[in-house]
């Protein structure tokens, strides 16, 4: 089972991972390094419609998030891991039940954003 570290305590993921992407590839989060999976028909699909939100460049990487039920989530985190360019553009598309993004910044209100089946942000 996939653990993360908090405050030096290690707690198991509430959620099942995977990456897909250009070999070689990884992801690193919280002592945790994902290879990348050589990519699947429809994952390059959801490529090909993730780079039409791009002006330069292109996506080479998927990571998959698999919540089983509403209790499954991710706490307050930043997408900084040092594997990641910290200019990258990242596209989320929502498939199954609705799920609410929320984003909070210091001195500043928090956003929720309701990601229905089928939903681009």
């Amino acid at each position: 089972m996939t653990t993360v570290a908090v405050f030096n305590k290690r707690y198991p993921v509430p959620r099942k991972v995977s990456a897909y992407g250009d070999k070689n590839l990884t992801y690193t989060f919280s002592g945790n390094t994902l290879p990348t999976k050589p990519l699947l028909p429809i994952l390059v699909r959801i490529l090909k419609e993730a780079n039409k939100f791009l002006k330069d460049g292109s996506f080479n990487y998927i990571l998959i998030n698999r919540y089983k039920d509403g209790q499954d989530k991710i706490g307050s985190h930043r997408d900084n891991e040092t594997d990641m360019d910290p200019n990258s553009s990242i596209v989320t598309f929502s498939f199954g039940a609705e799920r609410t993004m929320i984003f909070k910044r210091s001195n500043f209100n928090s956003v929720k954003i309701p990601l229905k089946n089928g939903r681009v942000f």
